[in-house]
């Protein structure tokens, strides 16, 4: 992906966050009332402001915002690789690690549950497969995580996959 595209794109910033007590990925479900992609699973994060030093700080910001963890708790390992939505943002993967998830402040407002998924089950790449959704008016091909009850499945679930080839970071 050249930055001239990623330049007409939205952007986004999420954090990958790594809750070592459990050894799991925790993700969210957006609340059903919200006007993009309401009710689905993700990761904490949202889109870039002015007031954002760097896209980092955007993930922190919206881990904030959406579960009330303080920046001071979380300890970033590394960027992942960025990934393009189908409605065009470009989001930028943030791995991070928590000791523990508690305390936190979920805000309803923003997200209905909270969501942990075991780390040896999100590095097996046999738990991720390829889809067809129709969405938006148009048929994507798209991946899903096969190892939940939760439907996990586009840009979350690809960014889950890149964990498959890197989770030697995760300790």
């Amino acid at each position: 992906m050249t930055s001239n595209r990623n330049l007409m794109c939205n952007k986004s910033a999420v954090v990958v966050l790594h809750e070592q007590d459990s050894d799991s990925i925790i993700l969210t479900k957006r609340s059903q009332h919200l006007r993009t992609h309401p009710g689905e699973i993700c990761f904490p994060g949202g889109g870039w402001e002015s007031c954002d030093k760097d896209l980092w700080t955007t993930a922190l910001r919206e881990l904030e915002e959406e579960l009330g963890i303080q920046a001071d708790r979380v300890h970033r390992i590394e960027a992942l690789s960025p990934e393009r939505t189908h409605a065009k943002t470009v989001i930028y993967p943030w791995l991070a690690t928590i000791t523990k998830l508690q305390p936190f402040l979920m805000n309803e407002n923003e997200v209905s549950a909270v969501i942990a998924l075991p780390v040896r089950e999100v590095t097996c790449q046999e738990n991720y497969q390829d889809i067809i959704v129709s969405k938006y008016g148009k048929v994507i091909q798209s991946c899903q995580f096969i190892a939940s009850q939760h439907f996990v499945w586009g840009a979350t679930a690809r960014i889950m996959k890149q964990l498959c080839e890197i989770k030697t970071l995760i300790k």
